[in-house]
């Protein structure tokens, strides 16, 4: 991170060690959502507020596994078949789910696993339709290219009124998806924004979006941390809030403090 990111981050620590919020912005961010619930539009055609779907359980392993040295075409087909069984069109990767595949080494600082989610999975065929929310501008974009990475992503600042300031992320994306971006590129609420990607391009999973919000960059561009350590949690869940305040599905999306 950058030295001024750096600085913000320690403060944040040392907030949280303190007993106060971490992020002293983040609950105002979180109300300012929490009351325009109502005013966003849908990420993807199907209506996630009322459709069908599987909540998946990555906790442990399963009959769906994703990522470490699974088959990604493999476990695509048994949850393609799960879904079109269940006549869902979408499944769904949990927030704050304390994942198996993510205890590599790939995921690992100072000995400790990057293990818990900081986003919501939707799970849906490659080349799905993906649209803006709300108005917002290109943040930055990149292709995350290594294995079990985001792959193509994009990030959306939005400055809806003034004094509010948050950033949606977008990942596991086609590389099509990153054709004829700009940092500054404006696009308004219901317009498309990017399609799923494939394996092995978007990082080698299972198709499907990783939805975040992001309260504070921290001075990167293209790629932020995707999941947390355990024992930093209450910090990263400030910085990244449950998506599920703008995606507002009524499932139990959102996964215990074990994990489970």
């Amino acid at each position: 991170m950058p030295i001024d990111a750096t600085k913000r981050f320690q403060s944040y620590l040392d907030r949280h060690a303190s007993g106060q919020e971490a992020m002293p912005d983040a609950e105002r961010l979180r109300q300012w959502i929490a009351d325009h619930a109502d005013d966003f539009g849908a990420v993807m055609e199907c209506d996630l507020k009322t459709c069908p779907k599987i909540v998946y359980d990555f906790s442990s392993e399963g009959d769906v596994v994703i990522g470490n040295t699974s088959d990604p075409a493999h476990q695509t087909d048994i949850m393609w078949q799960q879904l079109a069984n269940a006549n869902a069109p979408v499944g769904i990767g949990r927030y704050r789910e304390d994942r198996v595949c993510y205890q590599s080494d790939q995921f690992k600082t100072d000995g400790e696993a990057r293990s818990q989610h900081l986003g919501i999975d939707l799970f849906a065929p490659a080349e799905t339709p993906v649209f803006a929310p709300l108005d917002g501008v290109v943040h930055s974009f990149a292709d995350n290219n290594l294995h079990l990475d985001y792959g193509p992503t994009i990030i959306l600042e939005h400055n809806p009124e003034p004094g509010i300031r948050f950033y949606t992320l977008y990942g596991h994306l086609s590389r099509e998806s990153l054709d004829g971006l700009h940092k500054g590129k404006a696009f308004k609420k219901g317009d498309l924004v990017c399609r799923f990607g494939n394996f092995p391009i978007n990082g080698d999973w299972i198709p499907h979006l990783h939805f975040q919000i992001i309260f504070d960059m921290l001075g990167r561009e293209g790629d932020f941390f995707g999941a947390a350590k355990p024992s930093e949690w209450d910090i990263w869940a400030n910085i990244c809030p449950n998506p599920n305040l703008m995606l507002q599905m009524p499932e139990n999306v959102t996964a215990s403090r074990e994990g489970v």
